[in-house]
């Protein structure tokens, strides 16, 4: 259930770039990390699939630190829309203000946002950042 242009692979868990936002314009290195394979319920991760899980957390939280200079990333599973595990990595830039900090983030009108011709040149330099830590 891949949903955007692939930064990272482990174990059939893989790391893309969020595809679209509210208004068709997704957050700026919003990363989405999700199994491979139909999960519905996180107790149902093969053990491979939960270490692969927390490596990509790691590492795409990592990327976007050293590479976008985001202060905070947020980690965010809900699961109400979509009956598919999968986790939002959303950053939070210096530039935040604090009542748009915690769950939040999506509604600050302001965030900064990438048109979906750029997603795939993100997504490219990312997957290059990644394949270095």
């Amino acid at each position: 259930m891949v949903t955007g242009a692939v930064i990272a692979q482990l174990h059939g868990v893989t790391m893309t770039h969020f595809p679209v936002g509210d208004d068709n314009l997704p957050t700026r290195a919003h990363l989405l990390i999700e199994p491979q394979r139909h999960i519905i319920d996180l107790s149902d991760l093969k053990d491979d699939e939960a270490v692969a899980l927390g490596l990509l957390i790691q590492k795409g939280v990592r990327v976007l630190k050293a590479e976008l200079g985001v202060e905070h990333v947020y980690v965010f599973r809900i699961n109400d829309k979509t009956a598919h595990v999968h986790f939002h990595l959303i950053p939070r830039y210096a530039d935040t203000p604090k009542e748009y900090w915690g769950l939040k983030i999506m509604e600050y009108p302001n965030r900064q946002k990438i048109h979906i011709g750029e997603v795939k040149e993100l997504s490219v330099a990312l997957k290059s950042a990644v394949d270095l830590l």
